[in-house]
């Protein structure tokens, strides 16, 4: 009998003292994967802050697989035109990156390491398959090169087709062309060269396009009537208000800026 309860208490004791150093050693684990975290993932990612493996590979850091295995299904950003070719790219790290902060975009948009991942991809595809096919032709929207070369700083800029990308994004509606860069670099869009024409400019149409509302009954039965430029009220002086012309109701502070009304926004 002192047998069997001495067998008993030493399996109770080895089991209690095996579960108290599976909690040290997940504890100091999690204290040790704190500690060498380069800083907190965002948002998006919170969820795997303990679980580096999730992402991380022994010695080889972040690997493609390890990010398709959740996001090859992203079908929103399969299913644009300017996101497709995320299909076959086979990088990642080059643009997307993490541990910066919780309120962190993971997008990192270098535009001349965009460029060399898409020469580096049209160089390993085929033509033979219609998915690379599609992805060629993908890349080939926003990269002008046909046969991929080595790219330096300079020449990954020049190659890139701004408007492939941009292009449902223009504010100038097409009227300033599809080159881009002669106005804008990668920086920023701002234009720092760019001084607007005086006020009392009436050439607005050059640049500035209305919006759809303008070409509907929208123009005549509202934006006429809040800008003071009924037919009724102008026929005698200057005429009845057409689309294009934009210097009789905005100003140049702003579009919402109604001349002789004040900031108004009705749609």
């Amino acid at each position: 009998m002192k047998t069997a309860l001495f067998w008993s208490g030493l399996v109770v004791l080895v089991v209690t003292g095996g579960s108290f150093a599976v909690a040290r050693f997940t504890l100091a684990s999690s204290a040790l994967k704190q500690f060498i975290s380069p800083g907190p993932l965002s948002a998006g990612h919170a969820y795997l802050a303990n679980r580096c493996e999730s992402c991380h590979v022994t010695n080889l850091g972040v690997t493609v697989a390890k990010c398709t295995a959740c996001h090859a299904n992203d079908e929103p950003l399969l299913g644009r035109q300017p996101t497709a070719f995320h299909a076959s790219i086979g990088e990642c790290a080059a643009c997307h990156f993490e541990h910066q902060r919780t309120n962190a975009t993971v997008i990192a948009m270098d535009h001349v390491e965009l460029a060399k991942v898409g020469a580096r991809t049209l160089a390993r595809l085929s033509k033979t398959d219609a998915a690379s096919a599609d992805t060629i032709r993908s890349l080939e929207t926003w990269l002008r090169i046909r046969v991929p070369a080595q790219l330096d700083d300079s020449s990954a800029r020049e190659s890139l087709n701004c408007a492939g990308c941009h292009a449902t994004k223009d504010r100038h509606l097409g009227l300033m062309s599809k080159d881009c860069a002669q106005c804008h670099t990668l920086t920023k869009w701002t234009v720092a060269e760019f001084r607007h024409p005086s006020p009392r400019s009436t050439n607005c149409a050059q640049c500035h396009q209305a919006p759809p509302s303008h070409y509907m009954m929208h123009f005549d039965m509202i934006s006429k009537k809040i800008a003071r430029q009924e037919d009724v009220q102008v026929t005698a002086c200057c005429g009845a208000a057409q689309v294009n012309q934009c210097y009789r109701c905005h100003q140049t502070t702003s579009w919402n800026d109604i001349r002789g009304v004040g900031y108004y926004k009705h749609h």
